[in-house]
C-alpha cells in the first residue's frame, strides 16, 4: 500500500514559516508567558490549524496527509500552539456536522468524569492541553459531541514536561453544545495517537538534524566527533527512528482512508511511543552536557518528546490492546492482512 503524498507546496509553507517563526527565543518566551493571538493568528491566516477539514465545514480543505505534514512539521520544531488539539476538535465537530469556530480549542483526551444533564455539564476533566490558549474546549460523551467555551469553565492551571499548558477543568452545571454524532471515546483515541505520533515523527527528525549538525562541528582530539564510532552509533539509531517513525505514520495515514485503521494507528503510536525515548537518549548521549542546558535547542524537542508519547495511549496501554486483539482473530498475520482493519479492543 502507498501512502499518498502531502501536496509538496505545503510542506515546503510549513517547513520555511515554522522554521523561520518559532525560534528558541519564542518558544521560550510561550513556555514562559503564554501563547499570544498574533502568534497564533500568524498560522490561522495561513489556514494550518484546519488543514484536512473541508472548506465547506469552515476548514482549509487538504487531505489527511496534507494534515499528517502540518502536524509533523510543527513536530520538528517544536512550535508551541495547540494545531493538533484543534485540529481533533474540528475533525470531531466535522463528524457531528457542527459549526467549526475560527478560533483554537483543544479536546478533553479523557472525558469519563464528566456528565451531561441536558445541555448541562458537570464534572472534572484532568490532563486537558491549552485549555488556556483556547476559546473552547471539545469532549465527546455518549449524548455526542460536547462544546463548552472556556470561559464558562472553572480552569486550574498545570504545564506537561515541555512547559505547554496541560490544565484542569471543571463544570458545574456549564451550559454547553451538543451535537449528535455517530463518535465515541475511541475515535477520540485513535485520531489523537495519529496526530500524536506525527509530533513525535517530526520531533525525533528535528533531533536527528540537531544532532548531525553538532557532531559533524564539534571536535575533540582533533577531529569531528561524528568521527568516533561511539558516537556514530547514536546518529544511526536516530536516523533509524526518524525514518521508522514517519514511515508507519504515514502509513497509518493511508490506512485510515480506508476504514477505522485502528491495528495500524495503534501499531503506530506503539512505535512512535518507543522510538521517541531512544531517540531522546541517543541525542542526548551524543551531544554530552550541552544538550541538556536550557539555552541549547535539543532540551525543546525531547522534553516534547518524552510528554507525547505517554498522550492518547502510552507504550504498555497500546501494547496490551494489541496482544489482546491477536489472540482474539487468531494471530498477528491476521490482523496485517485488512488494510485499515478495525482490531476492536
Amino acid at each position: 500500500m502507498t501512502a499518498p503524498q502531502a501536496d509538496p507546496e505545503l510542506v515546503g509553507l510549513v517547513r520555511d514559516y515554522f522554521s523561520q517563526t518559532f525560534t528558541a527565543d519564542v518558544i521560550g518566551a510561550v513556555e514562559r508567558d503564554g501563547m499570544t493571538t498574533p502568534l497564533w493568528l500568524s498560522a490561522a491566516e495561513l489556514g494550518l490549524p484546519l488543514v484536512g477539514i473541508s472548506a465547506g465545514l469552515g476548514g482549509s480543505g487538504g487531505s489527511l496527509s496534507d494534515l499528517l505534514a502540518v502536524v509533523k512539521g510543527a513536530g520538528r520544531y517544536a512550535v508551541p500552539l495547540p494545531l493538533a488539539e484543534t485540529s481533533l476538535a474540528a475533525w470531531l465537530l466535522a463528524r457531528a456536522g457542527a459549526k467549526i469556530p475560527a478560533t483554537p480549542m483543544t479536546v478533553v483526551p479523557d472525558s469519563s468524569a464528566l456528565s451531561l444533564d441536558g445541555d448541562r455539564l458537570t464534572g472534572t476533566a484532568t490532563h486537558v492541553p491549552w485549555v488556556r490558549g483556547a476559546s473552547h474546549v471539545v469532549a465527546v460523551l455518549p449524548a455526542g459531541v460536547v462544546v463548552a467555551d472556556v470561559d464558562h469553565l472553572q480552569v486550574t492551571a498545570g504545564s506537561d514536561l515541555a512547559g505547554m499548558p496541560r490544565d484542569a477543568i471543571t463544570a458545574n452545571g456549564s451550559d454547553v453544545d451538543v451535537y449528535p454524532a455517530d463518535v465515541g471515546a475511541d475515535d477520540v483515541l485513535l485520531r489523537g495517537a495519529l496526530l500524536r505520533s506525527a509530533q513525535i515523527a517530526g520531533a525525533i527528525t528535528g533531533a536527528f538534524e540537531l544532532t548531525t549538525t553538532y557532531v559533524g562541528q564539534r571536535e575533540q582530539f582533533g577531529r569531528p566527533i561524528g568521527k568516533f564510532q561511539s558516537v556514530q552509533a547514536h546518529i544511526v539509531e536516530l536516523a533509524q527512528a526518524s525514518a521508522l517513525t514517519a514511515l508507519s505514520v504515514d502509513r497509518a495515514g493511508a490506512a485510515a482512508l480506508h476504514g477505522a485503521a485502528s491495528f495500524e494507528i495503534v501499531v503506530t503510536k506503539s512505535v512512535a511511543n518507543r522510538n521517541a525515548g531512544l531517540a531522546a537518549r541517543a541525542a542526548h548521549q551524543a551531544h554530552g552536557a550541552i544538550g541538556m542546558t536550557q539555552e541549547y535547542a535539543l532540551q525543546l524537542l525531547t522534553r516534547r518528546l518524552h510528554t507525547w508519547r505517554g498522550d492518547f495511549g502510552d507504550e504498555a496501554s497500546m501494547n496490551v490492546r494489541l496482544g489482546t486483539a491477536m489472540a482474539l482473530v487468531g494471530g498477528i498475520n491476521a490482523a496485517v492482512t485488512a488494510v485499515g482493519s478495525t482490531i476492536g479492543v
